[in-house]
């Protein structure tokens, strides 16, 4: 998978790197030789793709940045995107961003923090024994068994 992953950057890098050295009569010819072909594979084939989660991102981060960039209304991508919905387009996108704020964060290690009581009894000890220590404190926390 992480192989897969991989090629799948390093091609779309390099298709970005491609389009870069095109002219602009050049990348519109390019658009609708791409276009009739889609049109064409749409006739000959009725079942519905099913794209991998690295192509549903990639097209759906493609799709954000063109809307971004164009600020079209959804109505104009229907003449854009061929294959999917623009609806569906749209929604893999909110999937990806829903997935990004709330997926699980592992613990980073450290120690655990105390409960507030336990800071509070704390501070009250060392401001009533302003003589003690930290080795005191804990001495005496230890007796309380916290």
């Amino acid at each position: 998978m992480f192989w897969f992953i991989l090629r799948h950057l390093f091609s779309l890098l390099l298709s970005i790197f491609h389009l870069a050295q095109l002219s602009d009569s050049e990348k519109d010819l390019e658009i609708l030789v791409l276009r009739h072909q889609l049109a064409i594979l749409q006739r000959k084939f009725n079942h519905p793709i099913k794209p991998t989660r690295i192509e549903k991102l990639t097209l759906a981060v493609l799709a954000i940045k063109l809307r971004q960039f164009s600020r079209r209304s959804t109505n104009h991508f229907r003449d854009l995107i061929l294959i999917f919905q623009p609806e569906t387009i749209f929604r893999w996108h909110r999937d990806l961003v829903r997935r990004k704020w709330t997926f699980y964060k592992k613990n980073k290690g450290g120690r655990p923090s105390l409960s507030k009581d336990t800071k509070d009894l704390i501070l009250r000890l060392a401001q009533e024994n302003p003589r003690w220590g930290y080795g005191k404190i804990q001495g005496e926390l230890i007796k309380l068994d916290i």
